[in-house]
């Protein structure tokens, strides 16, 4: 599915249906997590954290920037956890997530 049909879905608040995608390909996953950034909403948050312990780094990198622009305090624990998850060859995931924290916290 492509981005733009996805950001239909979060405008229309379908979380059912987007949930979904969680599980998809990582094309479904990266759209997604982009369209996920478009919405504040609870649900794209709680989205946005189930695809930053995807196995794939693409798909957290996505998350992590889209936590960045919509995060809140509940979306800092879990980006402060994935920092302790990932290994220093990681560094443009790691200045993603720092960041996102950092990005976050200035919202407050």
């Amino acid at each position: 599915m492509e981005e733009a049909k996805m950001e239909r879905l979060v405008e229309k608040k379908h979380w059912d249906k987007l949930r979904k995608h969680v599980d998809g390909k990582k094309e479904e996953k990266l759209a997604l997590a982009q369209a996920c950034s478009t919405s504040d909403a609870d649900e794209c948050c709680n989205i946005l954290v189930t695809l930053i312990h995807d196995s794939d780094q693409d798909v957290q990198l996505a998350a992590v920037k889209s936590l960045g622009v919509i995060g809140n305090d509940h979306a800092t624990v879990h980006l402060q956890w994935l920092l302790t998850q990932v290994t220093p060859d990681q560094q443009e995931l790691i200045d993603a997530i720092h960041s996102a924290i950092k990005s976050v916290r200035n919202k407050q």
